[in-house]
């Protein structure tokens, strides 16, 4: 019965992969529900199951440790207390995520997800320009190339193209 309390204790923990997990599931049954089923599949079929599988691995490591009695945690147990205490970077981070929800239609994606992912980047107090400049570069190109290109689903272009 202790097993069962100590684990209600991190129940705040799985809110959001449980959130996730529900979601994805009501999204997999709704999608093998619809016609050609293996081509509906192809793309969430892969990510339901990493999905499964890392939550299988979080409630395993959770159950693991109170077995155990040790926390689980990266870098002792003071990562497990870390609170968040830059509060400029949490409004700035919510400020640029809505920017860039309401900027994608205008501005396009390519252009709208560099632009972002750079500025999360000097936000988070990333040193290397080249690092800023290439990386969201590339993750825009790749995501654009992946889905315009290879599996013709269109990205918003915004006004610039």
């Amino acid at each position: 019965m202790d097993f069962l309390r100590q684990l209600g204790k991190k129940g705040g923990e799985f809110i959001v992969p449980s959130i996730m997990l529900a979601y994805a599931t009501y999204y997999y049954m709704e999608v093998s529900g619809l016609p050609r089923r293996e081509v509906n599949l192809l793309l969430i079929q892969p990510v339901y199951f990493v999905i499964v599988v890392a939550f299988t691995i979080l409630v395993a490591a959770y159950v693991y440790s109170l077995l155990i009695g040790k926390p689980v945690s990266a870098s002792g147990s003071e990562a497990g207390e870390r609170k968040i205490t830059n509060k400029a970077a949490t409004v700035s981070f919510a400020v640029l995520t809505v920017a860039y929800v309401f900027g994608i239609e205008w501005v396009g994606f390519v252009i709208s997800s560099w632009l972002y992912m750079a500025l999360l980047l000097i936000l988070f107090s990333v040193k290397s320009w080249l690092i800023i400049v290439i990386f969201p570069a590339g993750t825009a190109l790749f995501i654009h190339l992946t889905f315009d290109m290879w599996l013709s689903i269109p990205l918003p272009k915004g006004i610039l193209f």
